[in-house]
């Protein structure tokens, strides 16, 4: 059937090969190529199931529905972002568990293509978001100035042309009467440079408006994976 299980310790492929019911959290997904680096990257117990070149990275946990601590989540996203630094990454939602190492194997099996597909689109790539901010110090009266709502749909517009794709982002600080909007954008890695300096110059070109990038970021952004 194609399938393989790669482990990074003899008690993870026991575990696996003893068919005990394990609950299993899963990571996200890479391009079987890339397993070894991955389960590396992600390490603490990680493993690989694989199906027709696409790969699952897991970790045990306890139960199915263990709730981690607030260092646990902290944790999970940094070894997302380990995993994403060194393969093409599909990330999965926090949380998202599996009962078995079988169940997780037939939910690549029903979706090894469209996950195959995915990995096409996002190689290379990772996510970038913007937030505008009104700088107050920087507001204006001068009447052929933007407002700096304005001035941000103006920028945001012109950061699409160096990304692939851009989607809004719900942020926590908007109506703090500072944040007027955050967008992610789907950035080429070999094109970052030049997507922080149009950056730059567009929170330099608008008078009372304030652009903050942060990334390269695992893109959570722009995967939506079923189950």
């Amino acid at each position: 059937m194609g399938t393989a299980v790669t482990p990074i310790t003899s008690a993870s492929s026991t575990a696996i090969a003893g068919g005990r019911s394990v609950a299993l959290r899963l990571l996200g997904v890479v391009p079987e190529a890339r397993l070894d680096d991955s389960v590396r990257a992600a390490a603490d117990g990680a493993h690989g199931i694989a199906f027709r070149g696409v790969a699952a990275i897991v970790r045990p946990c306890a139960t199915r529905n263990e709730q981690p601590s607030q260092d646990g989540m902290l944790e999970h996203h940094a070894v997302v972002a380990r995993v994403a630094k060194v393969a093409t990454l599909l990330p999965a939602p926090p949380l998202t568990t599996f009962r078995t190492a079988s169940s997780a194997l037939h939910w690549l099996e029903l979706h090894a293509v469209a996950l195959t597909d995915g990995l096409a689109w996002v190689d290379g790539r990772c996510g970038a978001r913007v937030t505008a901010e009104r700088d107050l110090a920087g507001v204006t009266s001068d009447p052929s100035v933007l407002p700096p709502s304005a001035a941000a749909i103006e920028s945001f517009r012109t950061l699409r042309r160096y990304a692939a794709a851009t989607v809004p982002v719900s942020s926590d600080m908007a109506g703090d009467g500072t944040t007027i909007a955050s967008q992610a954008f789907l950035v080429d890695r070999l094109s970052w440079d030049r997507f922080a300096a149009e950056v730059l110059a567009e929170d330099l070109r608008s008078p009372g408006l304030t652009l903050r990038l942060t990334g390269p970021w695992p893109l959570y952004d722009f995967v939506r994976l079923q189950f």
